[in-house]
């Protein structure tokens, strides 16, 4: 990839998603950045190694400022399948299990969990939690049902005796 194609690339992930300010700050940036290091010595394929792709680089920068105010638009990312939206959107990787909302200003992250999934956990819990008393009850048997026969010997020869 050429510094004209990793530019373009990025302008073309940033618009849309952030103010025109921080789109041509992040261009200048970066521009400024490869121009530095090819003065360094280093070739521009070097440069772009180092850098990696610019739809990555551009996921957090959209996260790092927000987006924009008006909501619209959404990232997407060629590999993970992600996607994140800035009004009552979501980021994920494969599955779109969250939310993140906005109060007053502040931005939380809401976990949305199916509820298949729910479902599994639960059953999993429970097999889990039957599984470690079995364990319990498997390690005590041993001591505890001998010390049942010999109590259970004795009332029963102490009734039989009087």
């Amino acid at each position: 990839m050429s510094k004209r194609e990793f530019l373009e690339n990025l302008r073309l992930a940033l618009n849309g998603r952030v103010s025109p300010g921080i789109v041509a700050d992040n261009l200048n940036y970066y521009e400024d950045y490869i121009n530095t290091e090819i003065r360094k010595g280093k070739s521009e394929e070097e440069v772009m190694a180092q850098l990696g792709d610019p739809r990555l680089i551009a996921r957090t920068i959209v996260q790092t400022h927000g987006g924009d105010e008006s909501g619209a638009g959404s990232f997407s990312s060629g590999s993970g399948g992600g996607s994140f939206a800035q009004s009552g959107g979501y980021f994920s990787g494969d599955g779109g299990f969250g939310q993140k909302e906005s109060s007053g200003g502040e931005k939380r992250f809401r976990a949305r969990i199916p509820g298949w999934m729910l479902l599994i956990l639960l059953l999993v819990a429970v097999v889990l939690i039957l599984s470690l008393v079995f364990q319990v009850v498997a390690f005590l048997l041993p001591i505890l049902l001998p010390i049942f026969v010999v109590v259970f010997l004795v009332k029963f020869f102490r009734d039989w005796l009087n």
